[in-house]
């Protein structure tokens, strides 16, 4: 069994084990294989050993090392600097058969999955979750025909792309290194996953990218990679399309088998002119502000489907409904008739916090503002 040098960051890692360790009874459950985590890898305690996987930082090699307590708090103080461990080459570069067509799997429901017929149904399946994924961060999977693997984060305008399966290894998506926020978003087993503003990429960009990964397993030049994942993914890598499959139903190969009808925003009807009646006028009941508020949301909703507007990554959605909610009370019935007033609320609307940028002209904002005033 070849032996494993101790870099300093698994050191670090187990002086949090030694922690974890060392804590009052009945704080930490021990015996699941990742139940400890950190950035460079995972582990727990099997069947009475502990048992540690070790990503190097180049993302092309994994230990497996098999460790006593008494060795865990030898590495931590610096007073052992190697133990036994197995190495596994991560990157392959060896090209694979293909096993099937792209999957997508975006829920933990039977009906949240689809095998991708066509670039039109994978196109169609994005634009959807992209849209779902307004209100609060989504997470989906993807296998390209040769098993290679991919976990997207996608939040409003931004997704974050983990490569947990490839011919060249681990990898993640970097953007904007001056961000050191982030956002919490939780998995299709319900566990928190932190995912770091600096690893989001513009959502046109990444969408051109997740279409080139499911047909080819790779995201192609447009987007710039660390030969890194978050600890937390480390395990999907050891389920392949199989191993998937076989917890789950059969997936959908027509979308409209899946769950994506049940999240596509469906138009309101808006009727022509001869449905109205000119011989009385139409009194209007005025809407409350829980029906305005609603109003609003739908509203950016239905601006954000069709990339009229662009969102901050701060305010949440509500906030902005509320506030839309005066200016459609005082404006929005005008508005749908009146082209200057339509061209005005579109400047209101681009000056309200959580607004980045609003692309709708007025004839746009008419049209949504008649789509949108009724729900379904």
């Amino acid at each position: 069994m070849p032996s494993f040098l101790v870099p300093d960051d698994f050191r670090a890692f187990m002086r949090s084990v030694v922690a974890d360790l060392d804590a009052p009874a009945g704080g930490k459950l021990l015996d699941v294989e990742d139940a400890f985590q950190d950035e460079c890898g995972y582990g727990g305690r099997i069947d009475g050993a502990f048992r540690f996987h070790y990503l190097t930082r180049d993302g092309l090699h994994r230990w497996t090392i098999a460790l006593d307590e008494h060795e865990i708090r030898a590495i931590s103080d610096g007073l052992q600097i190697e133990a036994r461990g197995e190495r596994a080459e991560v990157a392959r570069g060896h090209a694979r058969e293909p096993r099937g067509e792209p999957l997508l799997i975006w829920g933990a429901y039977n009906d949240d999955a689809m095998t991708v017929r066509n670039l039109d149904d994978l196109v169609a399946a994005l634009d959807t979750l992209r849209v779902h994924a307004l209100d609060e961060p989504r997470i989906l999977r993807v296998w390209s025909p040769r098993d290679d693997q991919l976990v997207a984060v996608m939040w409003r305008d931004h997704c974050a792309l983990y490569v947990i399966e490839s011919p060249d290894g681990y990898a993640t998506s970097t953007g904007d290194p001056a961000r050191t926020d982030g956002f919490e978003v939780r998995d299709h087993d319900g566990n928190p996953l932190v995912v770091p503003w600096a690893d989001c990429v513009a959502w046109p960009v990444a969408c051109r990218a997740l279409i080139r990964f499911a047909a080819h397993g790779e995201l192609g030049p447009e987007i710039a990679l660390e030969g890194r994942i978050p600890s937390q993914l480390l395990m999907h890598g050891e389920l392949d399309r199989q191993a998937m499959l076989a917890m789950r139903a059969e997936p959908a190969r027509d979308p409209s088998c899946s769950s994506l009808p049940r999240m596509t925003p469906r138009p309101v009807p808006v009727a022509g002119p001869e449905a109205a009646d000119t011989t009385s006028p139409v009194e209007r009941i005025p809407l409350g502000v829980a029906e305005l508020t609603a109003w609003g949301r739908r509203l950016v909703q239905l601006l954000f489907a069709r990339e009229l507007v662009e969102l901050e990554p701060g305010p949440q959605v509500d906030e902005i409904s509320y506030q839309l909610s005066g200016l459609l009370q005082a404006h929005g019935e005008d508005a749908e008739h009146s082209l200057e007033t339509a061209e005005w609320l579109a400047n209101e609307i681009a000056s309200i916090r959580g607004i980045r940028r609003l692309f709708a002209t007025a004839g746009d904002l008419q049209v949504a503002l008649r789509r949108t005033r009724h729900p379904d």
